[in-house]
């Protein structure tokens, strides 16, 4: 409050401004008022009261111009034309400030002085200016408590009125009032209190914001709605006054609540879009033209902090973006699916699992900020244009600010492979070059590379030994050893040049690990390289800022594509085939296939720290990454979409989350296909010549080290065979063909068992026969037969005719088994010995009767009588008679005795 001596002062000033106008007359006074004025009026020429540029607010927009953020330090101004602005408004305003506005010269001394002697009596601070003194105080002279700044306060107000119309200053006014919680002026105060536009303002509310010029702190609606409802009133009594409003619409106004808007400021969908947005503008060259420094651009970009009055400017800008809000709600959706952020209680727990070391008060902190379960990030991009469509982390804005699809760089594990393939073909290297492929290989650095130590161990997935892999086969497999030796021949900074040459920034060392994804890239490069192979090398920088627009419309920045051509475009074609291959049942990421032309590469961090797919289809390349928010923790034992997983691979998780995230943006696009080959790409393609060297009776080990030294393959086929086990018996190519890497060579290799087989039915061949037929036997099946030859005479078969063998034929035999052959004497028998029949059935007998008439002629006649027997069974044979062992001739009768299947009596007496 002012002082009784400043009162004094104010009054009598005031007061002697009145008087001398009352007393002195109008022309006087005012020459007395010109003498003044040249010692305290300021220059005004430069004063311009267009539309105030206090501090606008800054809006972003996704590519459909949906709203994303808006963008201030506190301070809200949407200046808009005085015609634009409802009589209601103005009228409110003027009946709370002003309502003589339009009759004044500017500075009203009756009122002037009438304030300052009611200030005095009654201890207030009633304003007593006019509209056009506030806006000469606060924009030209500034409020100092002083009666010089109240004269050149007047002098001002006066000029204003002389160059301006009356309503080009209430349109300035209008539109630079500050009204509390950082809005300026009717239209922003209107959308803070009331939440509507200026037009939809009712007469009740614009007497309301009219309350808040005098004093917005004092007259806060949220925190004091009680004062801002009775002045609220008599500003609608005020308007009755002055014919402004109608009598009954002014008391149902004044019987109105209050009713305020919650003060909620803007949220769209795409915070971390918005936060990489600022961070472009605020800091890359291309937006210079916002300012030379982040504090000049800050001002551009943001406006003037609520809590500096005396800056003004800035802001106002729309910055249209390239992002498809439609699928970044999708991949929010389906990252939350699949990673859904645990509530604080299960994320303390799971911190608790993941770093049991860690105090318990010291988890509970950190789980407030920070996520323990595993998380992803999808980002998109425009393989023709450089667009980012999508750029979505999985954690949200609120709770973790890092940006996981650009500030995350992580390790991308074989996802790397492909910089290494382009420049392995770049180097010469073709597709069908083949490459040794063991389970595990050691690789000596040209200097210490791994734990103290010059030998780099790498391993596959698996034990499988693949003998040798072309570079396409090895690619679309992700065979680990392979890419170890294409790092080593073409060098470690070749991979780092093709990969920055492709788009990856991010600083990449150059050791030989880097093909297996040492080093830290973020998604968002990662999807921008991958893109070279969707297009044959043509390639355009990612961008998410496309074009901003000054308050006045004027086009400040458009984003110009510019393209460029990485290489030679056959060579990216030929690199893309066997990334078409991956996404396939015979690649490493079968569970990313959508059915339509597509490629691309997973990656497995070799602690399962990270795991990604980045593939691509003809239009787009999309990158996955999934992890820990903390890059050290391992992916293992883990929960991920409904399953579990001891390890998360690449092809297990983001490959099936690229699958379901790329099916729902082409669902409603055109299949395409990729370009066509360009010329030249056959030479990539090429598969070089070898020669077969001699491996026959090597053992299989040796022998494989030499095919693996020519760049062939083989194929085994086992043979019984009575050589050591593993020996190799024979090879197809024969030694010093020529043929193509990679082609397969047949082994026939020892099993180191004597082959078997079934012995053939030699009945009535020649002896000759015979032995050219075990000839063969011995050559196709390597089954070495031994023959003995016995005579025996035969009623039919002539000379050296096989009667039969022994075993007979059908018996099963092994190489080196002895087989004894009964050749025909040519004689018929006239007599043969009795077998021994005991124990046979008399069925058995006959057929053995019949087989002795067929072999040897000899007839027998068999006689039948029965006989109990204590051990034999009925119908078998007791006995013959003569025995067995006995020469009987042709037509001799044979007894044979059966047992009847009773049990001898015994004898009682014995």
């Amino acid at each position: 409050m002012p002082s009784l001596a400043g009162l004094l002062v104010i009054l009598v000033i005031t007061a002697g401004w009145a008087v001398l106008f009352a007393f002195l007359g109008v022309t006087a006074a005012f020459g007395v008022f010109e003498e003044v004025r040249e010692r305290l009026d300021p220059d005004v020429s430069k004063i311009d009261l267009t539309l105030p540029d206090l501090s606008r607010v800054s809006r972003v927009y996704a590519a459909d111009g949906e709203l994303l953020a808006e963008l201030h330090d506190g301070r809200v101004s949407e200046p808009v034309p005085i015609a634009q602005i409802p009589e209601v408004v103005i009228y409110a305003v003027l009946a709370a400030e002003d309502d003589d506005f339009y009759e004044h010269d500017g500075v009203d001394f009756t009122a002037i002085a009438r304030t300052a002697v009611y200030n005095f009596l009654y201890q207030t601070n009633l304003g007593g200016s006019t509209i056009t003194q506030q806006v000469a105080k606060n924009h030209f002279v500034g409020d100092e408590i002083t009666i010089e700044r109240k004269i050149r306060e007047a002098f001002v107000s006066t000029d204003l009125e002389r160059t301006y119309q009356k309503d080009q200053i209430l349109e300035f006014y209008l539109n630079s009032v500050y009204f509390g919680s950082g809005a300026y002026g009717v239209s922003a105060a209107a959308r803070e209190f009331f939440a509507k536009p200026l037009e939809k303002i009712t007469l009740e509310e614009a007497a309301t914001l009219a309350v808040l010029i005098r004093n917005p702190t004092f007259y806060n609606p949220r925190t004091r709605p009680e004062r801002v409802e009775d002045r609220r009133n008599l500003i609608i009594s005020q308007m009755v006054g002055n014919n402004w409003a109608d009598p009954e619409e002014a008391e149902e106004a004044k019987n109105s609540p209050l009713e305020i808007a919650e003060h909620v400021p803007f949220r769209g969908e795409a915070d971390h879009v918005v936060a990489e947005v600022n961070r472009q503008l605020l800091y890359h060259p291309r937006f210079s033209f916002l300012g030379d420094t982040p504090e000049q651009r800050k001002k551009a970009i943001f406006g003037c902090a609520a809590d500096n009055p005396e800056c003004q400017g800035g802001g106002g800008l729309r910055i249209e973006t390239t992002v498809d809000l439609d699928l970044q709600r999708e991949a929010y959706r389906i990252l939350e699916e699949w990673m859904p952020l645990p509530d604080y209680q299960s994320n303390v727990i799971l911190c608790q699992a993941l770093f049991p070391s860690d105090p318990l008060s010291y988890l509970e902190t950190y789980a407030t900020e920070h996520s323990c379960s595993p998380t992803g990030s999808i980002v998109t991009v425009d393989n023709y244009t450089g667009a980012v469509k999508v750029m979505a982390s999985g954690l949200p804005f609120d709770f973790v600010q890092f940006d996981l699809a650009i500030q995350g760089r992580r390790n991308p594990g074989s996802s790397m492979k492909p910089f290494a393939l382009l420049g392995a073909l770049e180097r010469d290297i073709s597709l069908g070059t083949a490459l040794p492929a063991p389970p595990t290989i050691e690789i000596q650095c040209p200097t210490v590379c791994v734990e103290d130590s010059d030998i780099w161990t790498v391993r596959n997935v698996g034990t499988r030994d693949y003998g040798v892999l072309t570079l396409a086969d090895a690619t679309s497999a992700s065979i680990n050893t392979v890419y170890a030796q294409v790092s080593e021949e073409i060098g470690p900074a070749k991979v780092a040049e093709v990969a920055h040459r492709l788009g990856i920034q991010s600083e990449l060392p150059e050791v030989l690990s880097i093909v297996l994804g040492t080093g830290a890239v973020s998604p968002l490069e990662m999807a921008s390289a991958y893109s070279n192979f969707a297009t044959n090398g043509l390639w355009a920088a990612p961008y998410i800022v496309s074009k901003v627009i000054s308050p006045d419309n004027r086009i400040l920045y458009e984003h110009e594509v510019a393209y460029q051509s990485n290489g030679d475009p056959a060579a990216f074609a030929a690199a893309r085939m066997p990334l078409i291959k991956v996404p396939s049942p015979q690649g490493t990421a079968s569970r990313a296939s959508i059915g339509r032309p597509q490629g691309g590469k997973t990656g497995t961090h070799q602690g399962f720290r990270d795991a990604w797919y980045v593939g691509f289809v003809p239009t787009h390349t999309t990158a996955v990454w999934v992890g820990y928010e903390h890059s050290q923790i391992p992916l293992e034992n883990v929960v991920i979409g409904g399953e579990s997983h001891r390890r998360v691979y690449g092809g297990s998780v983001p490959a099936p989350i690229w699958a379901e995230f790329m099916e729902v943006m082409l669902q409603d696009v055109e299949v395409t296909g990729f370009p066509p080959d360009p010329p030249g790409v056959d030479r990539y393609k090429l598969r070089p010549s070898t020669t077969v060297p001699q491996v026959t009776g090597l053992d299989l080990e040796s022998a494989q080290a030499a095919l693996v030294g020519s760049r062939l393959n083989w194929e085994i086929v086992d043979v019984d065979s009575s050589a050591p086990a593993g020996e190799v018996l024979s090879q197809q190519p024969q030694p010093r063909t020529v043929v193509l890497h990679a082609d397969p060579v047949t082994l026939e290799v020892s099993t180191g068992t004597p082959p078997s087989g079934i012995l053939p039915d030699w009945t009535g061949l020649t002896i000759n026969d015979v032995l050219d037929d075990a000839r063969r036997l011995e050559e196709e099946n390597g089954l070495l037969i031994i023959l003995d030859v016995t005579y025996a005479p035969h009623p039919e078969l002539a000379s050296d005719q096989v009667i039969g063998t022994e075993p007979a034929a059908a018996t099963e035999i092994s190489s080196g088994d002895l087989v004894t052959i009964i050749l025909s004497t040519g004689e018929a028998p006239s007599a043969v010995l009795l077998p021994d029949w005991t124990g046979l059935t008399i069925g058995e007998v006959l057929e053995d009767i019949q087989r002795i008439q067929e072999e040897t002629g000899v007839s027998l006649i068999p006689d039948v009588i029965y006989s109990p027997h204590a051990e034999f069974e009925a119908e078998r044979v007791i006995s013959t008679e003569p025995g067995p062992g006995v020469e009987i001739s042709s037509g001799a009768q044979v007894t044979i005795t059966l047992s009847n299947g009773e049990t001898p009596a015994t004898d009682p007496e014995a």
